[in-house]
C-alpha cells in the first residue's frame, strides 16, 4: 500500500513540475512576443518608391528599436516612422535634427546655413531619372525644427511624400532606425547607404 501511495505522490509531483515548466515556457513566449516588437526589433515592409534605390517597394525587414532607444537618432539614419495623420508606416531618412534650420537650394542641403553633402544619394540613379543633383531635390524654404522635431526625406526625392510636404515629425513618431532587409535580398541599410 505504501508503494502505491508513493507512486501516486510521485506522479502528482511530476505532473505539477511539468505544469510549472509549461507555464514558464508560455510566459517566456508571451513576453517575447510582446516585448521584442516594443523594445528590440519590429517587422516592416517598404511600400512605394520613395526610398529608391536604397530600398525597393516590397522589401521586408526589421527596424531596430533598441539602438534607437539606447543610441538615439542621428543625421542620415534610415528610420521607420508612423505618419500621424494617416497612421501609415513610412521608411525615410533623417535630414534635420531638433533645433536645426533646414533648407534645400539648387539641390543642396543646408543645415543652419552650412551646405551639407548627402553621400547616400546615388548619382547613377539620379541621372537615370533624367535629372541632375541640382534638380533632383526641389528647392525648399528654410524651416526651423523644434525641440523634439526631425526632418525626414525619402532618397527618391521626386517621388517621396515626406517632411517637405507634411512638415517635421515628432520624436515619438519614430519607431526605429536602420533597416535589416531579409526579403528579397539579405542586406543591412544604415546611415551610410
Amino acid at each position: 500500500m505504501d508503494e502505491r501511495r508513493l507512486a501516486r505522490k510521485t506522479k502528482r509531483e511530476n505532473f505539477l513540475l511539468e505544469a510549472v515548466d509549461l507555464l514558464r515556457i508560455v510566459i517566456i513566449v508571451v513576453v517575447l512576443v510582446y516585448l521584442v516588437p516594443i523594445f528590440i526589433v519590429r517587422p516592416e515592409t517598404v511600400v512605394g518608391r520613395s526610398m529608391l534605390p536604397t530600398l525597393q517597394d516590397g522589401d521586408q525587414g526589421l527596424t531596430n528599436i533598441f539602438t534607437t532607444l539606447v543610441f538615439g537618432i542621428h543625421r542620415f539614419d534610415v528610420v521607420a516612422v508612423v505618419e500621424p495623420d494617416s497612421g501609415d508606416q513610412w521608411v525615410k531618412r533623417v535630414i534635420g535634427l531638433p533645433n536645426e534650420t533646414v533648407a534645400y537650394r539648387n539641390g543642396v542641403l543646408y543645415i543652419n546655413d552650412q551646405a551639407m553633402e548627402e553621400p547616400f544619394l546615388n548619382d547613377e540613379y539620379i541621372t537615370g531619372t533624367g535629372k541632375s543633383r541640382s534638380t533632383f531635390t526641389s528647392d525648399m524654404a528654410e524651416i526651423t525644427l523644434g525641440d523634439n522635431e526631425y526632418f525626414l526625406v525619402g532618397d527618391n526625392r521626386p517621388e517621396s511624400r515626406d517632411s517637405r510636404e507634411r512638415g517635421p515629425f515628432q520624436r515619438s513618431d519614430i519607431i526605429g532606425k536602420h533597416f535589416y532587409v531579409f526579403y528579397p535580398n539579405l542586406r543591412i541599410v544604415t546611415n551610410d547607404d
